[in-house]
């Protein structure tokens, strides 16, 4: 008898532990979720930067390979996608292509060589 009485503290003991963890996740999400988002705004640029800038909608998800983002930076810092085009940014593009086909302009290759058949 005295092993099954261990055995029920225990039980017990893990019951309200496990029910405590589930009201800390379940309260700390519904907190998170009544949370309003942190402040993103940033201070403007006193001189903006030279080429266009173009800000997409929050709502709006920023698709990579089309048209609009072709060989354009897409910046993350203020927490929105914000796709970039300035001379900057193209020169950091041209030499990172440059430095890529440098390192590779010696890579080749070959094809496997196919799998005999068993002979039966």
């Amino acid at each position: 008898m005295r092993r099954s009485k261990e055995i029920m503290v225990l039980l017990a003991l893990f019951v309200v532990m496990a029910g405590g963890t589930l009201w800390y996740v379940i309260d700390r999400r519904a907190r998170n979720r009544a949370a309003s988002p942190p402040a993103t705004a940033r201070t403007p640029d006193p001189a903006p930067a030279a080429g266009p800038l173009v800000q997409t909608a929050p709502s709006e998800p920023v698709l990579l390979g089309t048209p609009e983002t072709e060989r354009k930076t897409i910046d993350f810092s203020s927490g929105q996608p914000v796709v970039k085009d300035t001379p900057e940014d193209q020169a950091a593009l041209e030499a990172g292509l440059r430095d890529i086909a440098e390192a590779t302009k010696d890579v080749t290759f070959e094809a496997t060589k196919p799998a005999e058949a068993p002979k039966k």
